[in-house]
């Protein structure tokens, strides 16, 4: 029995679906990632985790407990909200014992839980500063210690890190991550962003419009994303629509719709697929190279539609390759510009395929 159960969970508002028959199982200490847009349903299945909303229909089990009648103050789940939700009245220190003055705790053992997570977090020397004297980085750190001082069965994140600039973002990540492995917390956090999902995350649940579309470890939703929908949600944001034009004992050979160009994909992509047979192929932007050779296998030309420098990459849009434009992204870029021809290489083994079903 997983420690944290979610059984048909659904949510309606009037005639509006939320969430929609929706299941997931978190083993003690596991991190899970709710990944999707805004408006997915992934908050609101938050939200009635920690018992601010009740389920229209299923069952939430905390330990083997079914708990959607359980008020939210007796569930002691920790909640880290998006807005941090100081008090801007309360210093560092009050802010963090705010629950366990609640609980009536008595002052010797407030300030040594206090202090023991203050470390943790490494805030020390900040504990007497209030919230407008905090950088964002070290307010995330408060919400953070406010929520698990109290030694939460689960902690919940609602896009923990959308508010701190890139470089903490990623420096924040790595903490989180060490502090929940050391208190084994079972945890499960919200976000729109891939790269945070399978960078925290055990289990990544990729949702939209209230359900669930694939659920697996980071690396496999990262790379075998299960339809073109996900692909794209998570960065193959190249698609090349064609037909099965020929199948042979290492792959298949697909005529691209539009300008008629050849593709080769490895037979492992799809080994039932036929002759005829309608696919989207996808590819990285990163995956895709420059090439000097103007001809061979998934060698191609176009012409450089705009060259977008953003320091350590440059983002180089081409048409006239395929139906849809190219996107590539080339460290170092000082190839053709704007206007100019340009020759590029997909490596086979980059590109997914994927049945078309007349909906991609």
């Amino acid at each position: 029995m997983s420690y944290l159960e979610i059984r048909n969970l659904t949510k309606r508002f009037g005639t509006f679906t939320a969430v929609d028959n929706f299941n997931l199982n978190v083993e003690k200490g596991e991190m899970v990632a709710l990944l999707g847009a805004s408006g997915c349903g992934k908050t609101t299945i938050l939200r009635m985790v920690a018992g601010f909303l009740e389920p229209t229909g299923g069952d939430i089990l905390i330990d083997g407990k079914v708990v959607n009648k359980i008020p939210s103050y007796k569930r002691n789940v920790g909640i880290f909200f998006q807005n941090y939700a100081l008090f801007p009245h309360m210093t560092v220190f009050d802010n963090v014992a705010y629950s366990l003055k609640l609980k009536k705790m008595d002052r010797e053992t407030i300030g040594k839980k206090v202090t023991d997570i203050i470390q943790l977090v490494k805030l020390q020397g900040l504990e007497k500063r209030y919230p407008r004297e905090l950088s964002g980085g070290q307010q995330q750190r408060v919400a953070l210690a406010r929520a698990i001082i109290m030694e939460p069965t689960v902690l919940l994140l609602d896009e923990p890190l959308s508010n701190l600039d890139a470089k903490l973002r990623v420096d924040m990540q790595v903490e989180i991550k060490q502090i929940q492995r050391k208190l084994n917390i079972t945890t499960i956090i919200v976000t729109h962003d891939q790269e945070e999902a399978v960078s925290l995350a055990d289990k990544v649940l990729v949702m939209n419009a209230g359900h669930l579309l694939q659920e697996g470890a980071p690396e496999e939703i990262f790379d075998h994303p299960s339809s073109p929908f996900i692909a794209d949600f998570m960065g193959f944001t190249n698609f090349i629509h064609g037909t099965v034009e020929e199948k042979d004992s290492v792959g298949y050979t697909v005529r691209s719709k539009g300008t008629g160009k050849t593709v080769r994909i490895p037979l492992n992509r799809k080994p039932d697929m036929q002759k005829g047979t309608e696919v989207t192929l996808c590819v990285r932007p990163r995956n895709i190279h420059l090439s000097g050779e103007k001809t061979g296998t998934n060698v191609f030309t176009g012409k450089v539609a705009a060259v977008t420098y953003k320091g350590n990459i440059s983002l180089v849009d081409v048409t006239d390759a395929f139906d849809a434009p190219v996107h590539l992204n080339i460290a170092d870029y000082d190839g053709p510009q704007a206007g100019e021809e340009i020759t590029f290489f997909i490596p086979e083994e980059k590109l997914l395929a994927y049945v078309s079903t007349g909906t991609d």
